[in-house]
């Protein structure tokens, strides 16, 4: 019987090591990232202990080795936030299809209480170097327990605390980088007002070039709920012109109404307010279909008289600064890391709430 008890502990190790892999895999990335740092350390300990004894040739080697500088334990701190920070990255960098987005939160969890636990232990251990032996070993004992409680209490907090499924999703995203929508808009006059005039122009744009990711989760009640963030579209004005990156890819025929309202405006044709706000308010295919599906036509025709009215009071501003002022277009794709560029990008101002990101979504 001890044979069929054996296959089964191996079999239950083999489907945790399936269902926790990309957790074990970060694990092992930090612990790798923590070993190959601490190397260097050891070896300048080393060093130090070395000259002491040419300085000392009496001094005791066990005792010196047990007793540590402040530097030393604060550079070991270093090397295990280094290792968490590596854990976290890798998770972030593994494929998709590896772990659900609710492990993000758990891993960002372990990180935390790793970290956490690290600096308190850390802290008991440089205060401990300024007393006499006994007093010493008494304080690094209180403060490493403190440090095991409190990071093991801190796990659950930093999951409640950070950002639910679907922010770690985005954060993600930005991580890895995504495919975007690239447009670029010269202008002749570059100046703070043609500047917030053009902001105004496209503000359409990167509200509904955004784009929101939801992940749908279970309460302790088995009720189901969905958790909702926006990647942001980005801009930035650089060398007289206004750069966009979305977030993602915009649906095609969406992207061709924006344009042509932008070419309205660059040819400098009879377009008034009122037309180019009825066009940048139109939802995508997909999002006006999705409606029509879920019996929101009043709610839509409502939305989108609400919309007009408010853009075409913006855009009667606006378009007499830009009328003549903007260049040819320029628009393609590209993978898009707003970490990696420089100068930084900004990001469109966003609804927060459930009920405003749900209707950005609609408009995709």
């Amino acid at each position: 019987m001890n044979w069929i008890a054996g296959i089964g502990m191996a079999l239950v190790a083999l489907l945790l090591m399936w269902a926790f892999a990309a957790l074990f895999i970060s694990m092992a990335a930090g612990l790798i990232v923590s070993a190959i740092l601490w190397l260097p350390l050891r070896q300048w300990r080393r060093n130090r202990l070395l000259r002491e004894l040419e300085q000392n040739p009496a001094l005791d080697w066990q005792q010196a080795a047990q007793q540590n500088t402040a530097t030393h334990y604060l550079l070991t701190l270093l090397v295990i936030w280094a290792g968490c920070a590596a854990g976290m990255v890798t998770f972030l960098l593994l494929p998709r299809s590896l772990y659900s987005p609710d492990m993000l939160s758990l891993a960002s969890g372990i990180a935390f209480a790793i970290a956490l636990g690290a600096l308190i232990n850390t802290t008991g251990n440089v205060l401990s170097t300024r007393q006499p032996a006994q007093q010493a070993a008494q304080t690094r004992a209180s403060w490493a327990l403190a440090a095991s409680f409190l990071g093991f209490i801190s796990m659950p907090l930093m999951m409640f605390a950070s950002p639910h499924a679907a922010g770690w999703m985005v954060l993600r995203e930005e991580l890895r980088g995504y495919d975007s929508t690239q447009l670029r808009i010269p202008l002749k006059v570059d100046d703070a007002e043609h500047r917030q005039a053009l902001l105004t122009l496209v503000q359409p744009l990167l509200e509904q070039g955004s784009q929101v990711f939801s992940h749908r989760a279970s309460s302790r009640s088995g009720s189901s709920y969905t958790l909702r963030a926006a990647l942001p579209a980005r801009y930035r004005f650089q060398a007289g012109a206004l750069e966009l990156r979305l977030g993602g890819l915009m649906d095609e025929a969406q992207l061709q109404r924006h344009l042509q309202a932008l070419v309205a405006v660059i040819d400098n044709k009879g377009i008034d307010g009122l037309q180019l706000a009825y066009a940048q308010c139109q939802p995508s295919a997909q999002g006006l279909a999705r409606q029509r599906f879920l019996g929101q036509g009043s709610q839509r025709m409502q939305a989108l008289q609400q919309c007009v009215h408010r853009r075409q009071i913006a855009l009667n501003a606006a378009l007499p600064l830009l009328k003549g002022n903007l260049q040819q277009i320029e628009f393609g794709w590209d993978v898009f890391r707003p970490w990696l560029s420089w100068p930084r990008w900004q990001a469109v101002d966003l609804p927060e709430d459930e009920d405003g990101l749900l209707k950005l979504d609609s408009l995709r």
